[in-house]
């Protein structure tokens, strides 16, 4: 099976999309791309503890400009232009964006003083225009190089529609600017570059992506994987479950939902097929996998971070309240598979096949006390974006004295091990922490390359006032009620989603929708019983049906790279991946509804009984859903309806549905139960004659 086939759309999308082509890349150019996140991570922690340099501090526009200006050079020579590109080490048309687009940087760094007393908002001058334009046109080039075309389409829109707004008719009509007043905006203004984008990295994401990088690069997505095999291979369908396990440790270090699939998948597809799962079921679960990967926490995918900036909520809050809704798409996946497994007699792996858990603990015990650290100090002490600086700095220590401690017991031993003495421990050390900033970098370049050009979209959504007009006019279309806005609001997500404009659809949508709902949600009498929805409520819901776009019709990008890995059928794998991934399409409404899910502001009675509550609906909905019932056996057609339609009523968060759902479930596995008693009766019967 090969993986990597130069006809293969999707793997050709994967290695465009891909993080960096650091490996093929001449040594100065390693040094340089490794000295980007570096300085940049220098100058956040300067920022951060307000430490002046030469006198001065760090502060508002020459600290975000200076930002940009440690990342600008990256972004063309880690991002390749084409797939052929990026097996290959950067051609000389990437080093001159890459010149030209630093140069572009370091000309706002020297005016930022300039820039900030006298507000360029209105460019006073041709060479402001025309170096503002030469940075945006590279910045949507970025973009396409991370998103694709469709993410290059919204961004034109997203400036054409500025100089165009006071012409259009009813909900379009806004303020119109001139071109040059767009770029300006988009370069010098505080709802362009140093905005969102600005705030995004100067406060918050750097840390982040740095800890997942070095984590990472330090052998944790191994060791994760090699956890999971230990927890759950030798169980009936285990390969399947070892995928659901790895990829939700996984997407605690990767934030990137193709990442996840390819990380993981590269490993886990090959064993489902190999213990007798389709290949295009083995390829449904990993895109489901990964896709719950996006909100795991502690590090979740990138909207999550657009997130705590837009709404202006705590990071720490946000992980909270992601961790339930998470837990129960990744328990009624588990459900599935077991189910499935059951149903076509697929067993674990051999035992020999499985990892001990305990000296996989022993040999990598520092990634998951790291991670658990990194939890502590973002939930219960509140150090915020500083956190994972502090845990990167736990983990090499540890690493220092695992290593010294090994050091120790082998003296007193007297047994000689050559590859634990001081030099080639140092040099394998040095690779090590080569390979960690490496892929970090990898992390921060993809990121800066997508929300330099989310600038544009800010403009053309807030300036305008475009986003007010368009959330008068979504409440009023859905005659304010919540339920109508939210399904909107769902098929939007969707719709963008499956184009690949996962980052565009939530800023669009968070920007435009998310105050209406927010203040339509505390004004329902239904609601008013728990507070209304949440800010994180709205918000969280809008990410998860961004995530569900990746693997519905028609487009499935997420489930055409899986399809690809798995040698599969492409489109039976998305319909595949859409009966998998129910609980993605049903939990955001549980949440909104049910708001102990969430966790905050509830006891710990209330979060347990309705997550008690969801659990055993989803159980009931799952096994209807696979056609096997755990305690009751192999479902036919009357007992799917029953299981499938009691389970979704029993889960659904209003009591009187809740009631019918539980006699139907009752109902359901009686069927279920009686009907294969009956048959296994029979049998013997046939045996004994």
């Amino acid at each position: 099976m090969s993986t990597t086939s130069s006809g293969s759309k999707p793997m050709e999308m994967e290695r465009q999309r891909g993080l960096s082509r650091y490996h093929f890349m001449p040594l100065p150019i390693k040094v340089i791309f490794i000295a980007g996140p570096i300085v940049s991570v220098t100058m956040f922690i300067l920022h951060y503890f307000s430490i002046p340099v030469f006198g001065q501090l760090l502060a508002s526009t020459l600290y975000y400009y200076a930002l940009f200006a440690s990342l600008a050079f990256n972004v063309f020579v880690g991002l390749a232009a084409t797939p052929k590109d990026r097996l290959r080490p950067p051609p000389w048309y990437d080093y001159v964006l890459a010149f030209l687009f630093m140069g572009c940087m370091l000309y706002f760094l020297a005016n930022s003083a300039e820039i900030g007393a006298r507000n360029w908002d209105v460019p006073p001058g041709p060479v402001q225009v025309v170096v503002a334009t030469v940075a945006g046109a590279l910045s949507i080039e970025g973009c396409r190089r991370v998103g694709g075309w469709s993410f290059v389409g919204v961004l034109i829109v997203a400036i054409i529609y500025p100089m165009v707004a006071s012409n259009l008719p009813g909900v379009l009509y806004g303020t119109s600017f001139t071109f040059d007043e767009v770029m300006g905006q988009f370069a010098y203004g505080a709802g362009g570059l140093l905005g969102l984008p600005a705030r995004m990295f100067g406060s918050l994401i750097l840390g982040f992506y740095l800890f997942a990088g070095m984590v990472n690069g330090m052998g944790g997505g191994p060791f994760f994987l090699k956890l999971a095999t230990g927890i759950a291979g030798r169980f009936r369908g285990g390969p399947a479950k070892v995928s659901v396990l790895a990829s939700s440790f996984f997407g605690t270090l990767s934030g990137s939902v193709i990442a996840n699939i390819v990380g993981t998948g590269s490993f886990t597809i090959p064993a489902m097929k190999k213990m007798g799962f389709s290949p295009e079921y083995a390829a449904a679960v990993e895109v489901c996998s990964s896709s719950g990967g996006d909100t795991m926490p502690p590090i979740m995918g990138g909207a999550i971070f657009l997130m705590v900036i837009i709404a202006g909520v705590d990071y720490a809050d946000v992980m909270v309240a992601a961790f339930l809704p998470t837990f129960l798409h990744f328990f009624c996946l588990l459900i599935q598979v077991d189910s499935y497994s059951a149903r076509n007699g697929i067993r674990g792996l051999p035992k020999a096949a499985c990892p001990s858990i305990r000296r996989t603990l022993l040999e990598g015990w520092i990634f998951p006390v790291v991670i658990a650290f990194l939890v502590f100090g973002l939930v219960y002490m509140r150090w915020g974006a500083i956190t994972p600086i502090y845990a990167i700095a736990l983990t090499y220590i540890l690493h220092f004295l695992k290593w010294s401690g090994r050091r120790v017991i082998i003296g007193v031993r007297g047994v000689k091990q050559p590859e634990m003495s001081l030099v080639p421990s140092a040099k394998r050390a040095g690779r090590d922490l080569e390979t960690a900033f490496s892929q970090a970098a990898g992390l921060i370049n993809f990121g800066a390359a997508t929300f330099m050009g989310v600038a544009f979209i800010l403009v053309g959504l807030v300036k305008t006032g475009l986003a007010a007009g368009l959330t008068t006019y979504v409440v009023g279309f859905g005659v304010e009620n919540i339920y109508l806005i939210l399904l909107i609001c769902c098929l939007v997500s969707v719709i963008m989603g499956t184009a690949g404009m996962e980052r565009s659809a939530y800023l669009f949508l968070a920007v435009t929708i998310a105050p209406g709902l927010v203040a339509l949600g505390q004004a329902a009498p239904e609601l008013a019983v728990t507070g209304g929805i949440s800010i994180i409520a709205v918000h969280l819901f809008l990410i998860w049906y961004i995530d569900v776009g990746g693997f519905s019709p028609p487009v499935a990008v997420d489930a055409y790279v899986a399809a690809s890995l798995a040698n599969a059928n492409p489109v039976k794998t998305m319909w595949t991946a859409c009966r998998l991934g129910i609980t993605m399409i049903l939990v955001p409404f549980f949440f909104i509804l049910r708001p102990a899910l969430l966790i905050l502001g509830f006891g710990p009675l209330d979060v347990l009984l309705q997550l008690f509550l969801a659990m055993t609906g989803l159980w009931f909905l799952a096994s209807g859903l696979e056609k096997y019932m755990i305690g009751a056996g192999a479902v036919n057609m009357p007992g799917r309806v029953l299981l499938i339609f009691g389970g979704f009523m029993f889960a659904f968060p209003m009591w009187n549905v809740m009631a019918i759902g539980a006699v139907i479930c009752v109902a359901g596995f009686a069927y279920v139960w009686l009907l294969n008693h009956r048959r296994k009766v029979l049998a013997k019967e046939t045996i004994t004659r």
